[in-house]
């Protein structure tokens, strides 16, 4: 305990007014190394894994996908990593963020172990609070990441740099999986999930001891001791940020209504087994690589604005194919739908963060971006676990076949997301004409 206490303190000293490029280098280097032990604990630990180790636990559709959407609707308490940068710095604010989202997360693997011997409501509140006080602490740890990306970063190369961060964790992300995926193939068992998570939760802890490590200016700290009325002032009287912020809702509700639905689609609506079900998971990560990958090479020069635009359109197109997608389950065409939603959420990923790096001066990127990603997450939280969760319930109620359910779904999301996308190009159109 002694020496988590020193890794998550620190002294005034460590903050020097700017960073030189040695130093810059040397903290994107601890970045990626964290990107690439990430990606391991994200393979074990996000909505894949927990969507269907929910549903082996008995929780419903509604409740799967309200668990599935804690990721944006916890993004409110970013305000409490605010104070906590001002106070340790940014690293540490995301490394001890990372932690305590590991420490929730081990309380999951309690649920198999409570179902004998307690009823089901209690079985789900385990694993649904485990899953919320980890979506908790990983908002905290958010707090800090867009003003440590500006602090490694250098204008030029923020966009190849957020394509390796990407590329770095779904490559590992995918080969954790294809030895998730090995595993359930031959040992079909809850007790694997429990070793899964259990694994993802001790890399997790390794990894956030690595984040602390991370060198930065005192800019951050100084940033963070702006006062919450004065940063939300500057986003909303600034044109550029305040056009970013809606731009910026409207991609993350667009993700939220298609990406966790796939997952809920092919199990439940199918009826496949885990085995299939996280096969597809591993194509969608084949898709985010090859979404890093590309635009890594295209990113600082076609921007940010242009890989939005592109990327959302390809949900649209994904959520079409499910509007209309066979009864029966073929491999090749939901296998296309999981690669091409990979490869259009690493696009959008991307692109929303160049338009922060270059749109944000540094004194304002911790308050920016707190802002923004608080609203942004609290839109898509309640789209997909509103919207979402509730047009399932209701179509679920009307009496309408099983698989018919999810046609009739991304329907409806096809409409939604067209007009989120048209939201997204006015509000880019307008920038372009105040230029």
């Amino acid at each position: 305990m002694g020496r988590l206490y020193t890794l998550f303190t620190c002294n005034s000293k460590e903050f020097p007014p700017a960073l030189g490029p040695v130093e810059r280098q040397y903290g994107r280097r601890l970045y990626w190394r964290f990107c690439t032990l990430n990606g391991i604990s994200v393979a074990c630990l996000m909505n894949h894994v927990l969507i269907l180790y929910a549903i082996r636990n008995g929780l419903n559709d509604t409740t799967v996908a309200v668990m599935a959407s804690f990721v944006y609707l916890a993004m409110p308490f970013m305000m409490l990593g605010k104070p906590m940068v001002s106070r340790i710095g940014a690293a540490r604010t995301r490394g001890l963020g990372w932690f305590l989202r590991y420490v929730s997360a081990s309380f999951m693997i309690l649920g198999p172990f409570l179902a004998p011997h307690t009823t089901q409501p209690v079985v789900t509140a385990v694993i649904v609070a485990g899953a919320f006080g980890f979506a908790f602490f990983r908002s905290i740890g958010i707090a800090a990441t867009k003003p440590l990306h500006g602090e490694i970063t250098e204008p030029g190369q923020r966009g190849s740099f957020l394509s390796t961060n990407h590329l770095r964790v779904h490559s590992t992300y995918l080969v954790t999986m294809a030895l998730v995926v090995s595993v359930f193939k031959y040992f079909d068992e809850l007790w694997v999930y429990q070793l899964v998570i259990g694994t993802g939760c001790a890399v997790g802890f390794y990894a956030s001891t690595i984040m602390v490590l991370i060198p930065e200016s005192s800019t951050p700290r100084r940033s963070a001791q702006k006062s919450l009325k004065k940063m939300l002032g500057n986003v909303w009287t600034d044109a550029g940020s305040r056009r970013l912020l809606f731009v910026w809702c409207s991609a993350a509700a667009s993700k939220s209504l298609v990406i966790p639905f796939l997952m809920i689609a092919v199990k439940n609506g199918y009826g496949v087994s885990d085995f299939f079900a996280l096969g597809m998971a591993m194509v969608l990560i084949l898709g985010g690589i090859a979404g890093g990958i590309v635009n890594r090479k295209i990113s600082d020069a076609a921007g940010g604005r242009t890989l939005l635009i592109f990327h959302i359109s390809g949900l649209m197109a994904v959520a079409l194919f499910w509007g209309f997608a066979p009864p029966a389950f073929m491999m090749a065409p939901v296998a296309a739908s999981f690669f091409i939603t990979g490869f259009c959420d690493a696009g959008i990923s991307i692109g929303i963060g160049c338009c922060f790096l270059n749109t944000v001066a540094d004194g304002d990127r911790v308050g920016s971006s707190m802002i923004m990603q608080i609203c942004s997450g609290t839109t898509a939280g309640l789209a997909g676990s509103v919207i979402g969760g509730g047009l399932l319930k209701l179509l679920s109620d009307a009496g309408i076949e099983r698989f018919d359910i999810y046609r009739y779904y991304f329907i409806i999301i096809l409409f939604v997301t067209a007009l989120l996308l048209a939201v997204i190009t006015r509000l880019f159109h307008s920038e372009l004409s105040n230029a």
